[in-house]
């Protein structure tokens, strides 16, 4: 069986996160020599970086310094695109189901719901649909997908509610908009 009878909304590239080692120069690179902002910051050491150069992207590429996950070495840790709705994000992962050992990951990041899944050679994907909300990053949970709308709004908003940074992700945009204009 295929997918065709799935009608499939554009994805957009979202975002790219690297594996690196070198926290300190890869920040200064991105931010001094591409012009990228430093959006949020993981705790820590190991803390990933989150960098953006588009005021409605809370991060277009995430500098994670961490050892692969890969048996064979890649940078990669996954390819993101950007659906429109719950709706367009909930085809794919009904598309995704049919394709043979292919082992699909339902999770919201407070701010997006995603599906992360390997394609046959095992590079890694999200397809992702935002959320109404922001909170500081890293956050990620499980979802349910085969819950109404409004029943998966209220469990995240639930789950969200009083992590750091939470508000409404317009306001988040509105806050960081004027950094990443300059």
């Amino acid at each position: 069986m295929s997918a065709d009878k799935y009608k499939f909304s554009n994805m957009l590239l979202s975002h790219v996160e690297l594996y690196i080692q070198d926290v300190i120069s890869m920040e200064k690179f991105y931010t001094e020599y591409l012009g990228f902002v430093v959006t949020d910051r993981g705790q820590g050491p190991n803390g990933m970086i989150f960098l953006s150069r588009n005021p409605k992207e809370h991060h277009q590429i995430v500098l994670n310094p961490q050892q692969s996950h890969r048996s064979i070495e890649s940078p990669v840790d996954h390819i993101s695109f950007r659906v429109e709705s719950i709706s367009d994000l909930r085809g794919f992962n009904s598309a995704l189901k049919l394709a043979a050992d292919t082992s699909i990951q339902t999770v919201s990041h407070g701010s997006a719901w995603s599906i992360y899944f390997r394609d046959p050679e095992g590079n890694r994907f999200e397809i992702f649909t935002d959320t109404p909300w922001y909170v500081n990053q890293p956050c990620k949970f499980p979802v349910n997908l085969e819950q109404t709308d409004e029943e998966l709004k209220q469990f995240t908003e639930e789950k969200i509610k009083d992590m750091a940074g939470f508000c409404i992700a317009k306001e988040w945009q509105t806050l960081h908009q004027v950094n990443l204009e300059h």
